[in-house]
């Protein structure tokens, strides 16, 4: 059952043009990281995987999908119920709750740029999870990275099957974003 559930979490993470292959454990600490004002993920994690994706739509319309918590349901539904606890902006402290196949989630925002990044972490189920998400304007248009890193029991007792999952799980959620900023946005 804890395999069947951590596959879950991984469909969505606890959460193209591009898309940059996963990091394993092996390669990880080779790697370059991905920052967002000073919070990388837990480096020395079991498990690291990172997903980019090229999108070809403004940064205001990625940022608006992807800061809309209370919205995520309708371009990624596995993770909903999703609700902003916090009310105003994303900022250091916000809190919000989401769903990521039936489980119930904490997340915490450790910090936030405005169109730049966000990172927030949460324990579930026994997993420290600490997640990262960047957005870099290029010429053709803008590339988010997703990064996340797992830690913890359960994911020790299976390394390669969570890696898997989070593989699998921030690969499509950055597609979903890609797809739906650029459906929205009438760009292709």
């Amino acid at each position: 059952m804890t395999n069947t559930i951590l596959r879950g979490i991984g469909v969505v993470t606890l959460g193209a043009a591009m898309t940059l292959s996963a990091q394993s454990v092996a390669s990880a600490s080779s790697a370059t990281f991905q920052d967002c004002r000073g919070v990388t993920v837990d480096k020395t994690a079991p498990v690291v995987s990172r997903a980019s994706a090229l999108i070809k739509a403004p940064l205001a319309e990625i940022w608006r999908l992807h800061t809309d918590i209370d919205h995520w349901r309708s371009w990624i539904p596995e993770i909903a119920p999703a609700h902003k606890e916090t009310p105003g902006p994303l900022r250091p402290g916000s809190v919000f709750s989401w769903s990521p196949q039936n489980m119930h989630a904490v997340s915490t925002i450790k910090t936030v740029k405005p169109l730049g990044c966000t990172a927030w972490g949460a324990p579930v189920n026994g997993i420290t999870g600490v997640h990262l998400w960047t957005f870099k304007p290029t010429r053709d248009g803008v590339l988010a990275t997703t990064e996340e890193s797992w830690a913890g029991p359960p994911v020790e007792a299976d390394v390669p099957g969570n890696q898997s999952s989070l593989d699998q799980g921030l690969a499509d959620w950055v597609h979903r974003l890609r797809d739906t900023a650029e459906a929205r946005s009438g760009c292709h």
